[in-house]
């Protein structure tokens, strides 16, 4: 911050979304729409609000029978992807009516991803083999491609999450602590590196700008810079000290990769920049823990899901916070 400046004071939120039955788990912009957003909720409800007048336009209230752990969209056909934690993976047209399921035998805290135009990463199978799978709901059998790790005698335990990077590399994190990153192409393990000292399990993930970011149990957040395989830590940006213990989520706005949200467990969103690890604000409205962030590039806002039962919409893009971002 510019010290011949004055500080600029807390920022509220746009609004406030409160309509919601159990705590909201995942929010995803519309990809065809940046005054749309999806949610879904722990008791498995999906929505899909009309941010113009706060109201929801389509209400899947039985879309699973568990957390939604997962919302992706296919832009080219318009269809919503959902992953929940009772192991199925649907795919919906926008008319709400679910067109493909698949049972993944898997239960986990993992999110699922896509890689353009048609395919979708998922955790399969029992914890023990980490494997993840690559979908195609367009053909008879679906499982394409199958990622899984290098035998070692490191127990990875479950996929806590998973992160699509440029179509090219598959980055999972796991409950031990450890990263592994896949070539998308072959599925072959390009490299791995145990994230945590003490084998805690990496609980947040987000990867832009050949960056890898990683948020645990604990209070810091890693930095992992992949410019060149093997992953190194970065000499900007490796650790930043959180005020208090554990990360529930990790987002790096995607048009620039200036800037990174961080929710914590101590139900706080921080925002950083990514390039020097300042902290620039810190988003103190929800009472508890924030579940999942997304950006929107056409209106410049943030969306936040909390366990509170609440949506917050956050205009972070005025001019004042774009130059200090």
């Amino acid at each position: 911050m510019d010290k011949n400046h004055t500080p600029l004071p807390p920022p509220l939120p746009t609004f406030v979304l409160r309509s919601f039955s159990s705590g909201v788990t995942c929010i995803k912009y519309d990809l065809t729409d940046s005054l749309r957003l999806y949610t879904g909720e722990q008791q498995g409800s999906v929505y899909l609000y009309n941010l113009r007048n706060r109201q929801p336009i389509l209400s899947l209230s039985n879309a699973h029978t568990s957390t939604i752990l997962g919302l992706n969209q296919f832009i080219e056909n318009n269809k919503l992807i959902t992953f929940s934690k009772d192991g199925f993976v649907k795919i919906w047209n926008e008319y709400g009516q679910c067109q493909w399921n698949y049972q993944t035998n898997h239960c986990s805290f993992s999110n699922c991803d896509i890689i353009s135009p048609n395919l979708i990463i998922v955790p399969s199978g029992n914890d023990e083999h980490s494997t993840i799978v690559a979908l195609d709901y367009q053909c008879s059998n679906p499982i394409i491609k199958k990622f899984i790790p290098i035998s070692t005698n490191i127990n990875h335990g479950m996929v806590m999450k998973l992160r699509v990077y440029d179509n090219r590399w598959l980055f999972v994190a796991y409950e031990s602590g450890s990263l592994n990153v896949f070539d998308i192409i072959t599925t072959k393990q390009l490299d791995t590196y145990q994230i945590t000292s003490d084998h805690e399990p990496i609980t947040a993930m987000d990867v832009i700008c050949n960056t890898c970011l990683c948020g645990t149990t604990k209070s810091d957040l890693i930095s992992l810079d992949f410019l060149s395989f093997k992953l190194q830590p970065t000499s900007k940006f490796r650790h930043i000290e959180m005020p208090n213990a554990g990360t529930s989520f990790i987002r790096c706005r995607p048009d620039d990769g200036k800037l990174i949200a961080v929710a914590g467990w101590d139900s706080r969103i921080r925002l950083f920049r990514r390039e020097t690890g300042k902290q620039l604000a810190m988003l103190d409205l929800h009472r508890q823990q924030v579940n999942s962030i997304d950006f929107d590039f056409h209106t410049r806002q943030m969306a936040c899901a909390s366990e509170d039962r609440t949506v917050s919409i956050w205009d972070i893009y005025n001019n004042k916070c774009e130059t200090k971002s």
